[in-house]
């Protein structure tokens, strides 16, 4: 009995605990903390709501919750001053909207009509200024519950969006700590580590950046600032870790293996995960085949026959298979993107390489022996802009550096063959001169950077082999510069170079990691570096960090093989598809090309050439879709999809022009 009692106490002293941290909190806030969300209010709106507040807290329960799962910038008061004072501001649009509709759009004159029969129901008329003022006083409300209602529900849904990132962002996030817990890393310094680095970890990083906003400027301590953003994420698997973590530091417990567990933990579930997506993806790509690519071709076969009972049919046909072929097809790609296990995709700020011109002076005066030569100047510019893609601008592939190769091809094409072939021909070469050199550019910097990822965990476990026998990490760079590492032997000999001309061996490695733009390379970099800034032996965090992305390429290889079984699914398909059209446009050939005294290319009443163009369009449309679909399904990218649509295309292509030839 006394043990319930002492635990009910417990319980209750730390709800009382926790609730004079938020008011200690929401009190620093409203007085010290700077707003950030830049929208003009009245500030008399904002004290009235404020004394609302302070008033009853309770009342905004709800709101500031929500606030504070999204992480705005902003205090209650001033956001209930934002959702009350452009909503009154809409009122104005609204009420000018209603006027307009009044009298513009459906003014009371086109209801004259329809008033002649509904007078013996409503024996009475409507007058003009009535009407008016209606529609703007409906506009009006409509316009001011609209904007209150959306700014009211903006923290909700940012919540919900930033939930999914978190959850997204929680397994590397834990295989970052536990390499830096390995290398001797605080937790306070680990902790900032992500929060500074939101274009590694994505959403997560801000809430590790409210524990150490907490910690620095609100004077909370390691623990109370875990707890408290426990109690506000907006994900409950995040809220669950960080409230087993804090578990383990208030008792003392192994931080390592804590997070050593967490990370297999993690690998399971994600296993499970993958189960499942591939599962559903299946069940999805019959469903696409029976839809997208069954479906046209059953159609197909039927209206054939009726085209050629009737007649008229197969024109209703195109424009339906042309609505809702497209808008079906993007459904299903978006839905198996939205479903593609995914990683927290990097961003990265491009090097700036800045050239100062240097004055030369002799005896005080200017020399004029240094001069630029302009014409060399633009022509190094010009051989450079048309060899970027070859260049270390691979990695990046901007739409500058390609843009030349993606217009010369179309544009040569165009000159040698226009008035020459028909204008199918030509509007399909155009099409594949465009998307080749894409393509090419697109494979070439894929399969580069595939083959620097494979590369690195060897490249991590020869630099902490290095440094477990005694060598420092430039020491270590130097002698695994000498191996022979692949492709990323290069990137390895541009790393020492730096070294040896007088950098810092963590900018070298921020250099390749700007370089070589892979979300698996930016964390392992990032890993390193943070290592290499702490502590002198850095093997354990390297161990971890060559585990870590071996575990992420081997995991990220296994779901592309898997995955390229549905795009081998697609291309059966589509030849099946072929072979039944094959079938039945030769079969209606032969039964009616005996039949007499008909017009040419006209078969019993039946025009063979729009047949054959159904077919054609037909074959074209699925074939750029399923393309598309196939890259989705077989590589988790739109883009890789345009090798596909060239396949398809062309292959439709040769087969209505040299085989289905009538």
């Amino acid at each position: 009995m006394t043990g319930n009692i002492s635990t009910k106490e417990k319980e209750k002293e730390e709800k009382r605990r926790l609730e004079i941290l938020r008011k200690q909190r929401r009190d620093r806030i409203n007085h010290l903390a700077q707003e950030q969300i830049r929208l003009y209010v009245p500030s008399t709106i904002v004290r009235f709501y404020r004394r609302r507040y302070d008033k009853n807290p309770s009342k905004y329960e709800n709101i500031g919750g929500a606030l504070e799962r999204a992480r705005m910038p902003v205090t209650v008061p001033r956001f209930m001053a934002i959702a009350l004072f452009y909503p009154l501001l809409s009122l104005i649009p609204g009420s000018m909207l209603g006027y307009l509709f009044a009298e513009v759009i459906l003014p009371l004159e086109t209801f004259e009509y329809f008033n002649i029969h509904v007078m013996a129901v409503y024996p009475f008329s409507v007058h003009p200024e009535f009407y008016t003022i209606l529609s703007i006083v409906l506009f009006a409300l409509f316009a001011y519950f609209f904007v209150r209602s959306s700014i009211l529900s903006y923290p909700y849904y940012m919540g919900n969006l930033r939930k999914g990132k978190i959850e997204n962002g929680i397994p590397h996030t834990v295989n970052m700590l536990l390499g830096m817990a390995r290398g001797g890393v605080p937790l306070a310094s680990a902790f900032k580590f992500i929060a500074e680095n939101e274009h590694i970890f994505d959403e997560i990083s801000k809430e590790f950046g409210k524990i150490v906003e907490l910690m620095e400027f609100f004077g909370y301590d390691l623990q109370s600032a875990i707890k408290y953003v426990s109690l506000t994420t907006p994900s409950e698997k995040f809220s669950n870790f960080l409230e087993n973590f804090l578990n383990v530091i208030e008792s003392g417990g192994n931080v390592v293996e804590y997070l050593k567990l967490k990370s297999e933990q993690l690998f399971e579930e994600r296993e499970k995960y993958h189960s499942l997506f591939f599962e559903t993806l299946q069940l999805i790509a019959e469903i696409y085949l029976a839809m997208f690519i069954v479906t046209p071709l059953f159609f197909l076969t039927v209206l054939v026959v009726f085209q050629i009972l009737q007649g008229g049919v197969l024109a209703g046909y195109r424009v339906v298979l042309f609505t809702f072929m497209p808008i079906g097809s993007i459904m299903i790609m978006y839905l198996v993107l939205g479903m593609m296990p995914k990683e927290p995709k990097a961003s990265f700020v491009k090097e700036k390489v800045v050239v100062e011109d240097i004055g030369v002076r002799i005896n005080g005066d200017k020399s004029n022996e240094f001069k630029i030569n302009k014409y060399k100047r633009f022509y190094n510019k010009l051989k450079g802009f048309l060899v970027a893609p070859f260049r270390e601008v691979i990695y990046s592939l901007t739409l500058r550096a390609v843009s030349f190769y993606l217009a010369i091809p179309p544009l040569v094409f165009f000159l040698f063959t226009y008035n020459r072939i028909d204008f199918e021909s030509l509007l399909i070469g155009i099409v594949i001169s465009v998307f080749l050199p894409l393509i090419l550019f697109l494979e070439y910097r894929d399969r580069i950077i595939r083959r620097i990822e494979s590369q690195i965990p060897d490249f991590l476990r020869q630099l902490a082999g290095l440094n477990e026998a005694g060598l420092n990490v430039v020491e270590a760079l130097k002698h695994v510069s000498n191996m022979e590492m692949g492709t990323l032997n290069r990137e390895i000999v541009k790393i020492r170079r730096d070294v040896e001309w007088g950098e810092l061996v963590t900018e070298a490695l921020r250099k390749l990691e700007t370089r070589v733009r892979s979300g698996v390379i930016s964390r392992v970099i990032s890993l390193v570096v943070k290592a290499v800034e702490s502590t002198p032996s850095i093997k354990e965090a390297l161990y971890t960090a060559s585990i870590y992305s071996e575990i992420e390429i081997e995991a990220r290889d296994r779901i592309r093989g898997q995955m390229s079984m549905y795009t081998i699914i697609i291309y059966i398909a589509f030849f099946v598809f072929l072979y039944t059209s094959y079938v039945l446009l030769n079969n209606i050939i032969s039964i009616f090309q005996n039949i007499e005294n008909l017009p040419p290319g006209v078969v019993a009443g039946v025009d063979l050439k729009m047949l054959r163009d159904t077919f054609y369009q037909t074959t074209l449309l699925v074939g750029f879709f399923s393309g598309l679909t196939a890259g989705v399904m077989g590589e988790g990218k739109i883009e890789a999809g345009l090798k596909h649509v060239i396949a398809f295309v062309l292959i439709g292509y040769i087969f209505f022009t040299k085989v289905i030839v009538f």
